[in-house]
C-alpha cells in the first residue's frame, strides 16, 4: 500500500510540475513587443512605465530623445521649437503613462481617434506624426518619457 501511495504522489506532484510550468503566463503583458503591439495589446489606460527609474534610465531617455528627433520639434531642452513644450505642467492630451505612450507611438490624430481628447492648457499643438516604427523597442519608449518626466514642471 504504502509503495502504491508514493507512486500516486510522484505521479501527482509530476503532474503539478508540468502543469506550473507549461500553463500560459498570467503577465501576458510581460512578454517583449514593439510599441504598436503593445499599444494593439493593451486597453486603454491600463498602460504603466515598467522601468524602475534610476539617473541611468533618465540619461539613457536623454539620449534617445536626442537620437529619436524627439529635439527636432520639442527642443533640445525640452522647451519646445515648433510644437509643445514637455518642460511646463501643461499636456495637450494629458500627462498620464498610458496617454504619453500611445501618443508617442501612434501620432496625434490616432490617439484622437482612439477616444482621447486635448485638453485646454496648451494653446500651441499642431498634429504630432506618430514615431511607433521609429521607436519600435517598447523599453526606449519607457525611457524616453522617463527622460521627459525629469525635466518636465508636470511631475
Amino acid at each position: 500500500m504504502n509503495r502504491r501511495l508514493t507512486t500516486s504522489a510522484a505521479v501527482a506532484c509530476g503532474i503539478a510540475m508540468f502543469a506550473l510550468t507549461n500553463a500560459p503566463s498570467s503577465h501576458a503583458d510581460d512578454a517583449k513587443m514593439t510599441t504598436l503591439e503593445r499599444v494593439k495589446a493593451t486597453a486603454k489606460g491600463e498602460l504603466k512605465n515598467p522601468i524602475s527609474i534610476s539617473p541611468e534610465i533618465i540619461d539613457e531617455g536623454k539620449t534617445l530623445y536626442q537620437q529619436k528627433t524627439c529635439s527636432a520639434c520639442h527642443g533640445a531642452d525640452g522647451r519646445g521649437i515648433h510644437c509643445p513644450s514637455v518642460v511646463n505642467d501643461a499636456w495637450v492630451y494629458g500627462g498620464d503613462d498610458d496617454t504619453l505612450f500611445r501618443l508617442i507611438a501612434l501620432g496625434s490624430e490616432d490617439l484622437g481617434k482612439g477616444g482621447y481628447s486635448r485638453g485646454d492648457k496648451e494653446i500651441i499643438a499642431g498634429p504630432m506624426p506618430g514615431f511607433g516604427e521609429a521607436i519600435q523597442d517598447e523599453t526606449d519608449l519607457w525611457k524616453i518619457i522617463a527622460y521627459i518626466r525629469s525635466v518636465s514642471a508636470a511631475k
